[in-house]
């Protein structure tokens, strides 16, 4: 498999577990109903689930970028480019290893980092012809966590919200609806 073919691949893995880890994690809870938050489920029985499922994710953030930047010299694309994923991917390792209930700072820095930079790079790294749907979808993430904080829907739901938007522009960049500014000779709004 080619790079840019596994960069897709990774894409979509990554929008599948973005949209379904809330149902994934309710499957192996075996409770009777879901959870006030995702990072709730790290006290779970099978709390191994929880960390497998997001250090997958963190992994596939984290790999997205490495393969970015090893097909950047073929594909004639700049090096600053998803450096963003890293860091994201970084910060889901940090929500596994900081419970919310021991490390409630830490641990919601690291989701706040994780969430708002998934808008930042939406709103952000896109090129001109994506701006409109880019800003909604960045502007979508931010909605679903502010429903949360005005107590409209609960913490699970907001952040589910997030995920979906998230994994939604994913799926949107893998069949090329919606593109990252890639090309050196571009601009990056």
């Amino acid at each position: 498999m080619n790079n840019i073919k596994s960069f897709k691949v990774t894409q979509g893995i990554i929008a599948v577990l973005c949209l379904l880890l809330p149902v994934f994690l309710r499957i192996a809870d075996n409770a009777s109903k879901f959870r006030f938050s995702i990072s709730n489920y790290v006290y779970m029985t099978r709390s191994y689930v929880f960390g497998m499922l997001l250090c997958m994710a963190a992994m596939l953030f984290i790999f997205n970028a490495t393969v970015y930047y090893q097909d950047s010299k073929d594909m004639d694309i700049s090096k600053h480019g998803k450096w963003y994923n890293v860091v994201l991917g970084g910060s889901l390792l940090g929500v596994i290893l900081f419970p919310h209930l021991q490390y409630q700072v830490i641990h919601y820095c690291f989701a706040g980092i994780f969430f708002i930079g998934n808008a930042v790079v939406m709103a952000v790294f896109h090129r001109k012809r994506d701006v409109v749907i880019s800003i909604t979808l960045s502007v979508l993430v931010l909605v679903a966590l502010a429903l949360h904080f005005i107590g409209l829907v609960s913490l699970l739901v907001g952040e589910w919200l997030s995920l979906a938007t998230i994994g939604v522009h994913f799926i949107l960049q893998s069949i090329g609806i919606v593109s990252i500014n890639m090309l050196k000779k571009q601009q990056v709004l």
